[in-house]
């Protein structure tokens, strides 16, 4: 009953979006011809349709024209969603000429729009398969002399699988190795939650290449996919998965916390209770929150993360934190969501912030989710570049 829910509304909400904006394009380019009429009610409910319908086909035969079928109706909601801003762009066009009874042509106003917002959408389509080089640099206290200068680089939200497939993978590869890191880091949702032929990226995984080697920890669409399911599939590849677990790394701690979360602070293995706040210590955490999950089921812990997030980040503070990397958030991905996870996360959703001694880095991540699409900023590699207190580094 609760799904069967669900669905009508994802399908009712959709449905507004679509009717909202093809009986937008009827008005504005006076659309009567009964044909054309029937073609654009036609192509409404279709649409309406195709991203729940290409999900579940996806899941049942993840292959050929199913997995075509995914990305196209996937890069329709992004360009939808672009398009509905510019209907509203128009009409509020329109509204202020006919309070002020100037003169427009609506068609031509119409039309510039929304081909600037067809452009906009086809350049974030192209941007979510093309990230960009982001560098930060960051001064952290207590800092070992032999990691002074040295990089690392983290990557987060990649969502490999059908669409961001083998070649995707081995170009971005290629780009790692090419900055010649430390070490690597990967926060999370390395997987696309709807599945995909995970198996085929072991050997790319495996050419990731630094000098200390390159660390997992799991976000919430490994569990979508089927934890026990992929963490099989990174046994077989040189990649080592922190799970609660504290490694030192030539001076340095790194400690990684699976999604979502623990309970307490005994659930980390090798925690020294006795080493103080002169450790340099970087967290690998999938949502840029407080590594103390709240009680209860799965359930209320996963809509407490996504609505309700604990930006206190109380018990990584208490845990002598320097440096946490996050991503998981995409930034929003596709404009205008980006205002909504700010809000949501507090400022916290993008970017090198800081929270007293406690400084997070949050990705917007390396590739997307649903539509491929990434506006209005770059999915992005990071490399992070640490400096020791005493270093100006500006």
């Amino acid at each position: 009953m609760k799904f069967t829910m669900f669905i009508s509304i994802i399908l009712s909400v959709l449905f507004g979006m679509h009717y909202a904006f093809f009986r937008s394009i009827i008005c504005f380019f006076n659309i009567s011809n009964p044909y054309f009429h029937f073609f654009i009610n036609t192509m409404m409910v279709l649409l309406t349709f195709s991203f729940i319908s290409a999900f579940f086909w996806l899941h049942l035969h993840g292959y050929g024209w199913t997995v075509w079928f995914y990305r196209l109706s996937g890069a329709w909601m992004g360009f939808l969603i672009h398009f509905l801003i510019a209907v509203v762009v128009i009409w509020i066009i329109i509204g202020i000429a006919g309070l002020t009874g100037f003169s427009i042509h609506k068609q031509s106003i119409a039309a510039v729009i929304l081909l600037a917002a067809t452009g906009y959408s086809a350049f974030g389509v192209w941007s979510s398969f093309h990230p960009i080089i982001r560098e930060i640099k960051v001064l952290i206290k207590h800092l070992p002399e032999n990691w002074e200068g040295k990089t690392i680089i983290q990557l987060s939200d990649v969502h490999l699988g059908h669409i961001y497939g083998k070649s995707f993978a081995d170009r971005l590869v290629k780009q790692v190795n090419g900055l010649n890191p430390e070490l690597v880091l990967i926060t999370g949702d390395l997987f696309d939650g709807v599945d995909g032929p995970y198996e085929s990226f072991i050997e790319s995984i495996n050419r990731l290449d630094s000098k200390h080697g390159v660390f997992f920890v799991t976000g919430n669409h490994e569990h979508y996919a089927g934890i026990k399911k992929v963490l099989k599939i990174l046994k077989k590849t040189r990649m080592r998965v922190l799970d609660n677990e504290i490694v030192d790394i030539d001076g340095l701690q790194l400690l990684g916390v699976s999604y979502p979360g623990i309970h307490r602070i005994e659930d980390i293995t090798n925690l020294d209770k006795n080493e103080g706040a002169e450790t340099t210590r970087i967290l690998m955490f999938h949502t840029p929150t407080n590594l103390q999950k709240n009680m209860g089921g799965r359930a209320k812990r996963h809509v407490s993360t996504y609505w309700k997030p604990d930006t206190s980040f109380a018990l990584n503070k208490k845990l002598h934190v320097d440096l946490q990397l996050s991503g998981h958030t995409h930034h929003g991905q596709i404009f205008p969501f980006n205002f909504v996870t700010q809000w949501l996360f507090q400022g916290y959703d993008y970017g090198l912030n800081r929270s007293g001694d406690l400084q997070i880095y949050t990705t917007c991540g390396t590739g997307s989710w649903g539509p491929p699409m990434r506006s209005p900023i770059r999915p992005e590699i990071v490399l992070i570049r640490l400096y020791g207190e005493k270093q100006d580094i500006h």
